[in-house]
């Protein structure tokens, strides 16, 4: 008999702490590697099946919704929903797991990024890309809409583009077959605020027609880099879409091919009977959409038009002294007043309106333009005799004006890329509205607060500068003490960290107050503030933040 000692026991099926699930197992079979993504109700690890040797996702539902029924039985109903489903463009079910307190569901890992990723940073898609993921996303859900299954929750953070250029879809964790009964209590809303249906507004019946209009509202904010409606809070901007018309696309993005405009506001109709009737009819029309040449446009009411994509989080249908109090008048109530659509979609009233608009518009310019020409000829002549400004020697011209001073931030931007891609979003421009008492909060972390929970390095937030320069200083207001951050600069914003080069600044103090960087003069459009150390709170709060140009 041998008096070598028995084996180890496997590890618990249910490891005690989230956060150092690394290298545990679950089931006897499936080892965690690293975590992906964080969600309000569930967990994504990447991890090893050891019976089959390939890399699987597995869906861990937090630990603390494990006790709710209702909760468990949503979770349970994604794996049995999307399991039936087979389709390129759509994330494969593989396997569940429940008990001890654990619910999980294995699935097919993407390597890619989600659409909400790309969008927070790129901010709007040409045309043609857009088409080309709304066509793909289409098709899925045709798939899911045959099996008498809607999805509704189809939103960017729910789209997957892969590194192989495969468009999928995921996420059926709310799902419902479009049958009698319903999930949910009468009146609830499931969803996410911005993409949701009228129908699923007002707690009424859904179908495939739901999913066309939440795939309008990504079609919409992948042209124009923002969404139909976005109000202060999320009943606003749900309860915006029953009383109020979206501008039409072109009127944000005026080079947008007049096709995809008509799709797109087809798709976002009130009533479900004036929308496609279906993802494949939907489909079918964004694959006819000539995409060719974009022509000029113009509306009668002379609602401005600008190709210039505003900040993310700017308000769309939460206009009047009301909706910036963020107030609302009830549960029937508008989130405000949308910018007027045009009273009519096309035909040729419409265009000899466009072209009647276009000539007198057209003289202006090359009249602006003729003046623009003349005032620098001249400027040039009396400068260089020195009748104004210049140098008193002919010939020479002035030297250029200092470009010290404070800078134009477009955009704050939350950057996560080892989380779920997004941190309090719709709370980031906060930062850039002069008023440090409104603040853009982070997550709350626990277990140990200060290292982010054990879930991730750090997170950030991107600031976007109208131009690139040489720049001083960056000036941060916090209500947040002892916090600790590194600070980059780069031309523009990079998808990961290691893109954003070396930091400028490292381990920064932060704390209540005012704080000053030196940025030493890196040249750059972008710069990102990434929190290293929270404090105890769990948390970090920011109020204002400036960047100055350098001293020439």
């Amino acid at each position: 008999m041998s008096d070598s000692p028995p084996p180890a026991s496997p590890p618990p099926a249910r490891p005690a702490g989230r956060a150092h699930l690394v290298g545990t197992l679950l089931a006897d079979r499936y080892r965690f590697e690293r975590l992906i993504a964080t969600g309000g109700m569930a967990q994504v690890w990447e991890a090893t099946d050891l019976v089959l040797d390939r890399r699987v996702a597995v869906k861990l539902l937090h630990a603390h919704l494990t006790d709710d029924t209702t909760f468990v039985e949503r979770f349970r109903r994604e794996a049995i929903a999307a399991a039936r489903l087979a389709h390129p463009s759509i994330v494969s079910i593989f396997d569940t797991y429940s008990g001890d307190g654990t619910e999980a569901i294995v699935m097919e890992l993407v390597d890619g990024r989600t659409l909400r990723q790309e969008l927070d940073r790129r901010h709007h898609l040409p045309p043609a890309e857009a088409v080309r993921i709304g066509v793909a996303v289409a098709d899925a859900l045709d798939v899911a809409h045959q099996s008498r299954l809607v999805h509704r929750d189809i939103k960017p953070a729910n789209i997957l583009l892969c590194q192989d250029e495969r468009v999928m879809v995921a996420d059926f964790g709310i799902a419902k077959l479009d049958e009698g009964g319903d999930h949910t209590k009468e009146g609830t809303m499931l969803g996410t605020a911005k993409y949701l249906a009228p129908e699923q507004v007002e707690g009424g019946p859904v179908d495939a027609r739901t999913d066309v209009y939440a795939l309008g509202v990504v079609l919409y904010e992948m042209a124009c880099g923002r969404p139909p409606f976005d109000a202060d809070t999320d009943t606003a901007t749900a309860l915006a879409r029953l009383t109020t018309e979206p501008p039409r696309p072109r009127q944000i993005t005026a080079d947008l091919p007049r096709d995809l405009d008509d799709v797109v506001m087809r798709c976002l109709a009130r009533s479900p009977d004036d929308r496609f009737a279906s993802a494949a009819e939907l489909r079918a029309a964004l694959q006819a959409a000539d995409l060719g040449a974009p022509e000029p446009v113009s509306y009668a009411d002379n609602t401005a038009i600008t190709t210039r994509t505003p900040p993310a989080g700017t308000p769309v249908a939460a206009g009047g002294a009301a909706a910036a109090a963020g107030k609302t008048a009830g549960a029937g109530a508008a989130a405000g007043t949308a910018t007027p659509a045009p009273t009519e979609g096309g035909g040729a009233a419409f265009v000899r309106r466009e072209r009647s608009f276009l000539l007198p518009a057209l003289i202006v310019i090359l009249v602006a333009g003729a003046l623009a020409v003349a005032g620098v000829l001249i400027g040039n002549t009396l400068a260089d005799r020195g009748i104004i400004g210049g140098s008193d020697t002919p010939g020479t011209t002035a030297a250029p004006a200092s470009t010290a001073g404070p800078l134009a931030v477009t955009a704050a931007i939350p950057f996560d890329p080892e989380g779920d891609g997004a941190e309090n979003d719709d709370a980031a421009p906060r930062v850039l509205d002069d008023d440090p008492g409104t603040e853009w909060v982070t997550e709350t972390y626990s277990a140990p607060a200060t290292q982010f929970g054990g879930l991730k390095d750090g997170l950030g937030l991107v600031l976007t500068l109208d131009q690139a320069a040489a720049l001083g200083e960056l000036s941060v207001t916090s209500s947040t003490p002892g916090w600790t951050a590194d600070v980059y600069v780069a031309a523009e914003p990079a998808a990961d960290l290691a893109g954003w080069g070396e930091p400028v600044a490292t381990g920064q103090a932060f704390g209540e107050g005012d704080t000053t960087v030196d940025l030493g003069g890196a040249t750059g459009g972008a710069v990102l503030i990434w929190i290293t150390a929270l404090p105890d709170t769990g948390n970090v709060a920011i109020g204002s933040v400036a960047v100055t140009a350098d001293s020439p």
